[in-house]
């Protein structure tokens, strides 16, 4: 759901408030509970629907195909369900495979161009609820579990706050809290939540909105300057954006007494990026590695480094159709691999410098996320791996070309990296990254930032695309 539009809260609002009133103030006793499930799956699918009634109704494939399907094996042996689970899951991905890569798989791999590959727009969430569900089946029929009831399922599948865009909760964490969930609000979980919401506004609205404003998306230039700039400006976008969105949805289903996983823990502060991945989209990390790099063997085989990389390989993939999020994903793989094995040589590097490595890598390897034009991928490549590229006057060059995105670019990412050393102190002193931005001043704070540099040209948070 977009936080950042006011019809999301237009319908939200009032949705809650009469779930509210009906659940806590007319029903009384058993009814209440199964009347407050049914209720909250009603706002559910009719905020998906306001997506389009497309994006409504693949969903509902996807989940009730899985819901059955488990439904009719699980009093079945162990075979028959690994059968299933081997069936059901390509066809779960298959409108996911469609909407993402039909058009990528045509052009770039079978060389041919249908216009209606071409012309496809992926479903909002579609990758999200997509592993969501798969995770269920996974876990439901490899642990010989019973199937919950079609309204705890529905509700665990289409939880609004997280079915667009993350986090990927697991069967374990958000199913009872789904089947027990009765719409009793209460101050303490409003006043927890609330705070999380302006957190996650404030990070998309007055920073990456900004940030995305002031990048200069496909520089062909010989600056490398420029394409540092652009590339830390693009890293600093894509972690207020997905953060935003994920303290924005855990805010939200906070204030609904639901706990989500915190999907963003401060990544920019770690000193490896062994440590940064088990920051960044914990939810993704976590799912990758519990059914892919697992599956595979993970560390206990002899090629656990071909695991690795082909888990990171697959995030690429999922992450968006071209090469350059498959190089992405590779590339991110590889340096995994790297600081595993001077990990395990019993080698360390001092916090300051291993910081420096760890941010200078993530943010040379997002050159290959927000630019999908190969060529000029390559270009930027080449122009910052050449020493002749560097020089004074390139640098003073990148506020003489626009001086507006110039001056926007520098004070937002300034302004970035004093979000960055806040994140640190909260945790040095409070052993959460965001507590310092909770307190009640805080939050009249942020409010004020976002009043004052709310961007004009609000961007669609960036996980809709995937």
């Amino acid at each position: 759901m977009d936080f950042a539009n006011w019809v999301f809260w237009l319908i939200v609002l009032p949705g809650v408030s009469i779930m509210s009133i009906i659940c806590g103030h007319i029903l009384k006793g058993s009814h209440r509970r199964i009347v407050a499930q049914y209720l909250l799956l009603t706002l559910n699918l009719m905020l998906l629907s306001t997506v389009s009634l497309q994006t409504l109704g693949i969903f509902l494939f996807v989940t009730i195909l899985a819901y059955i399907g488990c439904l009719v094996v699980q009093q079945s042996g162990n075979t028959l369900k690994t059968l299933f689970l081997w069936i059901i899951v390509p066809i779960l991905l298959t409108p996911l495979a469609y909407y993402k890569y039909a058009d990528f798989i045509s052009s770039e791999i079978l060389n041919r161009q249908w216009n209606t590959f071409k012309d496809l727009i992926i479903p909002i969430g579609i990758s999200f609820y997509t592993f969501q569900v798969i995770a269920f089946c996974i876990d439901t029929l490899k642990r010989n579990q019973q199937v919950p009831s079609f309204i705890e399922y529905m509700n665990f599948c289409s939880f609004f706050p997280q079915i667009v865009a993350g986090p990927i909760e697991r069967k374990d964490s958000l199913l009872p809290q789904m089947s027990a969930w009765n719409c009793k609000l209460s101050s303490n979980s409003l006043a927890e939540g609330i705070p999380y919401i302006i957190l996650g506004l404030f990070f998309k609205l007055a920073l990456a909105d900004n940030l995305a404003q002031s990048m200069h998306i496909g520089y062909t230039g010989n600056n490398a300057f420029q394409v540092w700039a652009n590339n830390i400006a693009f890293g600093f976008r894509i972690y207020f954006d997905f953060a935003g969105y994920g303290l924005s949805a855990y805010g939200v289903a906070k204030c609904l007494g639901v706990n989500i996983t915190l999907n963003f823990l401060s990544p920019y502060t770690t000193c490896n990026v062994t440590e940064f991945w088990r920051k960044w989209h914990i939810s993704l990390t976590l799912w990758f590695r519990d059914y892919i790099y697992f599956s595979l063997g993970g560390s206990r085989t002899r090629f656990w480094w071909f695991n690795i990389i082909f888990m990171f390989l697959i995030s690429g993939v999922w992450h968006g159709a071209g090469w350059n999020f498959i190089i992405w994903g590779g590339l991110a793989g590889f340096t995994m691999v790297i600081h595993r094995i001077f990990r395990n040589s019993g080698k360390s590097l001092p916090g300051i410098i291993g910081w420096l490595m760890t941010f200078g890598i993530m943010m040379f390897i997002w050159m290959f996320f927000y630019e999908t034009d190969m060529s000029i991928v390559a270009r930027n490549f080449n122009t910052i791996t050449n020493i002749d590229n560097y020089n004074a006057e390139d640098y003073i060059g990148i506020l003489n070309e626009n001086k507006v995105r110039g001056a926007c670019m520098l004070i937002f990412v300034s302004l970035s990296f004093v979000i960055l050393a806040l994140e640190y102190l909260s945790k040095k002193i409070y052993e959460h990254p965001y507590a310092i931005f909770l307190s009640p001043r805080a939050c009249v704070v942020l409010i004020l930032l976002i009043s004052m540099f709310h961007s004009e040209q609000p961007t669609q948070f960036i996980y809709f695309a995937f």
